[in-house]
């Protein structure tokens, strides 16, 4: 349920004028509320076409999300670092996808949300906000319903917000800090692998050195667009791969995995549009990896 407190107006509004310009609601999200959930204005059943005073109380109803069959359900813990009624957002470990990809992996994130939410008796599908690469850990987004979803990827579209990476690379920068702003494309012979490409999609990555260690720079990324492996492929491009990734680099007998891990996402709430910052700790493997490199 989606509830707000009408505030005073000059004129009245209609529900769907609130909804939609004051409240960045999707036509397809507010269409499926009028024909298959409800709109009650102080508690009586109202059409979008209602006419509102300002000071009532608007409660819309989203109709239950069907299960998705083709993710099968898994037993795998949960990190939740937030939750509340439109919200999941967890600390993912590295090994397992977002979402089942062409293998059709058992034991996915999805998969364990959506187990966690029967056990819970929660009414929602997975609506991923963020996805990370199936080796990368840290912070994954989860909306609870299609509004919290569109509103939420509406605001990182929009700059509300930040998303921050530690990671590993190979030998050192020769500056401190800078910005990577170049566009990026899927590889012409490769179903995965992407490229700096002039015919791209814009790309930019902020990074700053956190510590240097033998050979190596400890990283921190800001990203403020979400091209497919952007991190990745912007340090190979500068000539500073992260460490294990076979990928765009090579493999590590310091860690199996490339390592990347998003350790913090501050966000303005879908909802109720207050601010948040939650932090993922850094695992085991890059904890170590740095220990043995120092």
């Amino acid at each position: 349920m989606l509830e707000w407190n009408v505030p005073l107006v000059k004129n009245t509004i209609s529900v769907k004028e609130f909804l939609r310009d004051q409240k960045g609601m999707s036509l397809t999200t507010l269409k499926a509320a009028k024909m298959h959930g409800s709109i009650l204005c102080d508690g009586r059943h109202v059409t979008v076409r209602h006419m509102l005073q300002g000071g009532e109380t608007l409660k819309v109803f989203l109709p239950a999300a069907p299960f998705p069959s083709a993710i099968t359900l898994c037993s795998e813990p949960l990190d939740i670092l937030f939750e509340d009624a439109h919200l999941l957002i967890v600390n993912k470990p590295p090994g397992i996808s977002t979402l089942p990809g062409r293998e059709q992996e058992k034991v996915t994130l999805a998969g364990a949300v959506l187990n966690y939410y029967r056990q819970q008796n929660i009414s929602s599908s997975f609506h991923a906000v963020s996805r990370l690469d199936r080796q990368t850990s840290g912070v994954v987004a989860v909306a609870k319903h299609a509004y919290a979803h569109q509103r939420l990827a509406s605001f990182f579209q929009a700059g509300k917000g930040d998303k921050q990476y530690i990671g590993v690379v190979k030998g050192r920068w020769k500056q401190p800090e800078g910005i990577i702003d170049a566009p990026i494309a899927r590889s012409p012979n490769s179903i995965i692998e992407h490229q700096v490409h002039p015919a791209g999609k814009r790309a930019k990555t902020g990074y700053q050195v956190i510590k240097n260690i033998h050979g190596s720079d400890v990283t921190s990324f800001t990203l403020y667009t979400g091209r497919t492996h952007q991190i990745r492929v912007h340090a190979a491009y500068a000539g500073h791969p992260l460490i294990g990734d076979s990928l765009y680099g090579e493999t590590s007998f310091h860690i199996n995995r490339h390592a990347l891990h998003a350790e913090m996402l501050h966000f303005c709430h879908p909802v109720f549009e207050s601010w948040h910052t939650v932090y993922a700790k850094l695992p085991d493997d890059i904890e170590q990896l740095i220990m043995e490199k120092q």
